[in-house]
């Protein structure tokens, strides 16, 4: 199974997505991080599971994590035995 590591911007972005809906409801704030963690754990085990991003090279890749009526897009790079998460967006905003 390829190494897993995080970008300091991707771990934000989990923040940001966590404190969006920690206001409203907290307990669906911390599910979501859970379906971003079990969603993650897919890419490590099967990098090559999410399609390629537009307008990158080709090991920039993109995965979607169903969340409630919508859910989140991860950004990652495959490089041989490293998988790198260098973004996270709800599936509604315009890109990364």
């Amino acid at each position: 199974m390829p190494h897993l590591i995080w970008a300091p911007s991707a771990l934000l972005d989990v923040q940001r997505a966590y404190r969006f809906l920690a206001v409203k409801n907290a307990d669906a704030a911390s599910q979501a991080v859970k379906a971003i963690r079990a969603g993650v754990k897919i890419i490590a085990r099967h990098p090559e599971i999410g399609r390629p991003a537009e307008d990158l090279e080709p090991e920039y890749r993109e995965w979607p994590i169903g969340f409630g009526d919508s859910g989140y897009v991860v950004l990652y790079r495959h490089d041989g035995e490293l998988v790198t998460v260098l973004a996270l967006r709800h599936q509604k905003e315009v890109s990364f």
